[in-house]
């Protein structure tokens, strides 16, 4: 093929202006240079190159132990080898990077190629080469590797479950990496998780359910944090996560997740609302979270122009169990009672504990008289149902007492006032029954 007719030109040029080559070595590298094989003491050094090294090339000689004076003496039998591997087969490229003693003592990171000028016989008689400074590239390349590496501690340092997701549109994301403690946690390995959708990770449903926030994260174009319970590899958790995205040219591209494991809070904070609004034997209401929903109850009704019954319960025959037999299966009949008094309500009623062995019920949306009396006639047939407490056969009644809202009152403390009034009629007459308020 016939060579390009710019190309020729400039050959020529070359050949017969040497201020062209000039130009070439001084504009567009950082050093040329010219050793003599056959006498290697002798190599000629172009000026640029003394230059880059801080020296004044008038000072400096065309010899070869010029410039093996200034590298560093670990780089230099590598030089060697690869020129001796170039010398022998020169399919084989000498090109590496050595590194140079700058004349102020700073470190010179230069690009070294070079290429054997043969004779007919294919012995290598001369070396060209050039030099290129490459210092601020090795700077760099330090610099994002520490970068990087400050990174590395950082994402796998943490404490907190973290993971990264490319944004591939509004509604779907392919997760890149999780660090150390993510797998760890999760038991997700980063095999696992590369390259993966929400879908393809964690099924159809939760999948779903995590993309959703996701979705909210690039709309909302800011950070989002939110809780969530996963059945993951490792487990039921629920964590409190935080997704942070990463915008590239005003589109959001990145996601990044950091999730605490907040399962033994969020089970501290059960408890202590369990122990706070809950009988601790019983595991029904107590007091304090029954006037809580009897408070609720009296403004839904009297936003509703609706009414509902307050029942006061006092157990008949309860302490003649508990001296005879003891607390422990006193306990156990006060247990059976709550759950007996349940069975008999509706989900929307409410049934608690006020001590000892007082209980209160709350029935929502009365319509009649007759139908809590149908409730309260029920209740009794339960609770005088035999009980048998660990081999001990018990028999308990109740004595009950209802007020009605708003006719026997409109507030919290009357309501209960009248009902518990209405209960201790009943009490003091004999027993086993049950009274309206007179109210």
């Amino acid at each position: 093929m016939k060579e390009h007719y710019l190309k020729e030109e400039l050959y020529h040029l070359l050949n017969h202006d040497r201020r062209i080559f000039d130009f070439i070595q001084s504009g567009s590298l950082d050093g040329v240079w010219y050793w003599d094989l056959e006498n290697p003491e002798n190599e000629w050094m172009s000026p640029k190159f003394w230059e880059v090294l801080g020296y004044d090339p008038k000072v400096k000689k065309p010899l070869a132990n010029e410039w093996q004076a200034i590298i560093f003496q670990e780089d230099l039998p590598r030089v060697l080898e690869n020129l001796d591997k170039h010398y022998k087969k020169p399919t084989h490229t000498f090109d590496q990077i050595v590194r140079y003693r700058h004349k102020n003592g700073s470190t010179v990171w230069v690009r070294c190629r070079g290429m054997a000028i043969r004779d007919e016989e294919g012995k290598p008689i001369r070396l060209l080469g050039a030099h290129v400074d490459v210092t601020d590239l090795k700077h760099a390349e330090r610099e994002i590797t520490r970068l990087s590496r400050e990174y590395e501690k950082v994402f796998n340092g943490t404490q907190d479950a973290m993971f990264l997701m490319e944004v591939l549109s509004e509604t779907e994301f392919r997760y890149i990496r999780n660090n150390a403690s993510h797998q760890k946690k999760t038991k997700i390995s980063l095999e696992m998780i590369q390259n993966q959708s929400p879908r393809s990770l964690l099924g159809e449903e939760m999948g779903d359910l995590v993309a959703g926030n996701y979705q909210r994260c690039v709309k909302n174009r800011k950070p989002i944090t939110y809780e969530e319970e996963l059945s993951l590899p490792g487990g039921d958790r629920v964590w409190l996560t935080t997704l942070t995205p990463i915008i590239e040219e005003s589109e959001v591209r990145y996601i990044v997740g950091s999730a605490a494991d907040i399962t033994e809070r969020k089970q501290l904070e059960r408890e202590l609302e369990m122990s706070a609004n809950y009988d601790d034997l019983t595991k029904i209401p107590n007091r304090r979270l029954f006037f809580d929903r009897l408070k609720i109850m009296i403004f839904e009704h009297e936003r509703d122009l609706g009414k509902f019954a307050l029942i006061y319960i006092d157990l008949d025959g309860f302490k003649e169990i508990n001296d005879r037999y003891g607390h422990e299966t006193g306990d156990g009949v006060l247990v059976t009672v709550a759950e007996r008094l349940k069975k008999t309500l509706r989900k929307s009623d409410t049934v608690a504990r006020m001590g000892g062995d007082e209980f209160t019920v709350l029935l929502r949306d009365i319509g009649s008289q007759e139908s809590i009396e149908r409730v309260v006639k029920k209740i009794r047939v339960e609770l005088q149902q035999e009980m048998n407490i660990n081999g001990v056969i018990c028999t308990v009644g109740a004595s009950m007492g209802i007020a009605v809202y708003p006719d026997q009152g409109k507030d919290s403390e009357t309501l209960l006032q009248e009902a518990d009034t209405a209960m201790y009629v009943i009490k003091n007459d004999g027993k086993g029954g049950y009274k309206f308020s007179p109210r």
